[in-house]
């Protein structure tokens, strides 16, 4: 006989994993304690060598489905043999430092859902069932350990039932911190868009009907507000859309089940299986040629968004409506992030949704939905790329593991796709998607976000990494907390995410592409061509700058840039040439923005690739003014119906003055000009996309020529485009690369949060 003490770390709270060390004690005639505490799980247990032995193996190759141990550590232990007679449970206690993860908030367990549909069950129809295997974890978690009382569940007192299955051991909601019932716990509550509260005898039953009735309701889920209505009636989305101020920007649809989702998209192995997931993320799909819903859902685009039910009150609006398909849209104002709590939804949507369904238990922390894509490279189901686009419900706040022990460092991202990081030890924690920094409202909820992190995974930062951009807000959150402040490079932060997720530190070739980003010479970089590693980089080409006429306006009508572009690759063009190419255009516009142009009058040089796919989209006329970011980007790929076959190239070259190598586009401007009424869109935009996949491939080729370096490292907003990134990666690996691309982490700015805590520590290293 002896007696052993361990440490557990990981996600090992609220997620029945004392109940699951229970079982095995008793299974294996072992007697001790166990208790929570904010470093994780503490246990000190007796038996013979042989049982302590099958218990650890147990622990760790069987544990509990929502549980993910790091780390099981043998500690010195002092206490006699015979001490203990039986296993206990001790009370959570606060240690002085943390290693335990919080769990996401899961999607409804199998059990949970049966009952929701038993009219037997206490719990029959209850929108807030839940169990130790599923349910809110992190949007409720006020403070740590991960006790009732530390959780916004905590002004719902227990019933006797509730009590009796939160007290018994062997019962499926034993310390299920959220656990409730119609008795005890939250409630739903409907308001109309006056604020009027109103009590039909069924709520969910007169939801359900004002969905079938055209209405717009707005529904308080596990992380924040979504706007839904009856996927299809194109009249409700139209009006909608008319409300949100949305014309063009792609809705999300939640299906009852795979069947349902099948009927108008296809569903690959891989991507049943991540809808299907207890993450529950949105999965973009390819649309079926025959699809049957309204194309106002997802106009001018191949792909839909769709996400299965992840929690209750969503299985019961979908049974209840009878509906198998809704409109499910994140519940905010344009520019402004998720809303989540009931007084602000009244008050800010009140001109958007007809009804309010809302309910008393509170929601901590905001968490937007995750969205994922899987794309084909190859003929079976295994030869699949996963790309995270936007990481939140169902993965935050769990860590990426570092490849090397980190400093308590704070990485505050970018302005666009906001996230933060924090890092320490061997855990690098990334906050959900926060949105677009461009007012007060978001800048409010990073600083929230930071504290919050800091507070429930007890970190204490004592680096901070910002952009280098002087005016942008995280900056100037970053500036506030008076700590070292290390700045790092936009596009090398792209980089280092990239190489921190593949744990890599050695000298690559970073291909970044994206839209914008302040480069090391002030101006604006966005395709670029880096030698380097996590702590330095060297710019060794780029794409040939030209000019955002007006600044971030450019942005906003891609054909100011399509101008700039012609003006400058053309030596005899005149204003009349480019008025009969933008004749949706107002002539004196035209006028003012050539001068504008030739005398670089109100103008920023760029030498974006993101802006670059804007102004072929403008000369196509398929976007000439956006509605929402990459629009004019992601509507010429959208004509390639994710079809991967390459084409004939356009001509361009490239011009090395030495030190820097640089891709002149002039040449494949003039040929989208002379071509653009012989052949068709589609055939155009695949030749423009082919054309940047061998721009990469040559100026790679020509960096891996002049300085010896064999790995490729591809990120930047641009890399989410399907055709570009497959098609790039297999090129340069039919060329002999070693290419590294995302995966767990966006490539798109909300990857930058990593990146900059990534070279910051290996400065400081």
């Amino acid at each position: 006989m002896e007696v052993r003490k361990y440490r557990i770390t990981g996600v090992v709270q609220g997620v029945g994993f004392r109940p699951f060390i229970h079982k095995i004690t008793a299974k294996l005639n072992i007697k001790g304690w166990i208790l929570n505490d904010s470093e994780g799980v503490l246990l000190e247990v007796e038996s013979s060598s042989q049982n302590l032995d099958d218990f650890i193996s147990e622990v760790k190759n069987s544990p509990p489905p929502l549980a993910k141990i790091t780390n099981v550590v043998s500690l010195p232990c002092n206490t006699p043999v015979g001490t203990y007679h039986d296993f206990i449970i001790k009370k959570s206690v606060t240690a002085e430092s943390v290693q335990t993860l919080i769990s996401p908030d899961f999607n409804l367990c199998d059990d949970c859902i049966r009952e929701l549909y038993d009219e037997k069950d206490k719990r029959y129809k209850y929108p807030f069932i839940n169990c130790t295997n599923c349910g809110p974890r992190y949007t409720i978690i006020q403070d740590i350990p991960y006790d009732r009382h530390n959780t916004t569940m905590k002004k719902f007192v227990f019933c006797p039932t509730c009590k009796s299955e939160y007290l018994n051991i062997d019962d499926r909601r034993y310390h299920a911190q959220p656990n409730a019932c119609p008795d005890c716990g939250p409630s739903l509550q409907l308001f109309d868009n006056q604020g009027n509260q109103i009590d039909p005898v069924d709520v969910l039953a007169f939801t359900s009907q004002n969905i079938n009735d055209g209405h717009i309701i707005a529904v308080k889920s596990l992380g924040g507000f979504h706007l839904t209505c009856d996927a299809q009636n194109e009249a409700a989305i139209k009006k909608l859309r008319n409300r949100k101020k949305r014309d063009s920007k792609p809705f999300a649809l939640m299906a009852k089940n795979i069947s349902t989702i099948e009927k108008f998209a296809y569903v690959s192995r891989a991507e049943a299986d991540l809808l299907q997931s207890i993450q529950r993320p949105i999965v973009l799909l390819r649309k079926r040629e025959d699809i049957q819903l309204p194309d106002c859902i997802a106009p001018h685009n191949p792909n839909i968004g769709v996400m299965l039910p992840s929690a209750p009150i969503h299985y019961l609006l979908l049974s209840e409506s009878g509906l198998d398909l809704l409109i499910m849209t994140s519940g905010n104002i344009s520019s402004f992030p998720i809303i989540y709590k009931n007084e602000n939804a009244i008050h800010r949507l009140k001109d958007v949704a007809d009804y309010f369904l809302v309910n008393n238990r509170d929601i901590h922390t905001f968490v937007d939905d995750s969205i994922v894509r899987c794309s084909s490279v190859g003929q079976s189901d295994r030869d699949t790329m996963t790309m995270m686009i936007r990481r939140s419900r169902g993965y935050v706040p769990m860590p990426f593991e570092a490849p090397a022990e980190y400093k308590s460092i704070l990485g505050v991202g970018a302005e666009l796709k906001n996230t933060i990081a924090l890092s320490h030890d061997h855990n690098l924690f990334v906050s959900q998607h926060l949105g677009d920094l461009k007012n007060r409202d978001t800048l409010d909820r990073q600083v929230e976000c930071i504290e919050h992190l800091c507070k429930i995974l007890t970190i204490s930062p004592k680096i901070v990494a910002c952009d280098m951009h002087p005016a942008y807000l995280s900056t100037v959150t970053a500036q506030s907390f008076s700590l070292p402040l290390v700045k790092v490079q936009h596009h090398h932060a792209h980089m280092a995410s990239c190489m921190f997720e593949n744990g890599i530190n050695h000298e690559v070739i970073g291909v970044i592409m994206d839209g914008t980003g302040y480069g090391l010479d002030g101006t604006i970089w966005g395709g670029e061509f880096l030698l380097g590693d996590l702590r330095e980089i060297k710019r060794v080409g780029h794409l040939r700058p030209f000019q955002l006429i007006g600044g971030d306006k450019a942005v906003e009508e891609p054909y100011r840039v399509a101008l700039d572009l012609l003006i400058h690759s053309y030596d005899d063009i005149n204003d009349k040439n480019i008025k009969e190419i933008f004749s949706d255009i107002d002539d004196f516009k035209i006028d003012v923005l050539c001068k504008m142009s030739r005398r670089s009058i109100n103008s920023f040089k760029s030498s974006s690739v993101g802006r670059l796919f804007d102004a072929v989209s403008a000369l196509l006329n398929i976007c000439t003014v956006i509605e929402y970011e990459a629009q004019a980007a992601i509507e010429l790929e959208a004509l390639l119906n994710r079809n991967m076959d390459m084409a004939d190239p356009f001509p361009f070259s490239i011009h090395d003055n030495g030190e820097c190598c640089e891709i002149d586009y002039r040449p494949l401007i003039r040929a989208i000009i002379t071509q653009r009424h012989k052949l068709s869109k589609e055939k155009l935009s695949r030749m423009f996309h082919s054309t940047v996949v061998s721009m990469v491939s040559e100026m790679c080729c020509k960096v891996r020529k002049d300085c010896s370096v064999n790995d490729v490292v591809l990120s930047g907003g641009v890399f989410l485009n399907e055709f570009l990134l497959v098609n790039t990666k297999k090129v340069l690996e039919s060329q002999g690369f070693t290419v590294y691309c995302h995966s767990a982490i966006p490539c798109n700015d909300g990857g930058i949060s990593v990146g900059q805590v990534a070279v910051a520590n290996s400065r400081l290293t």
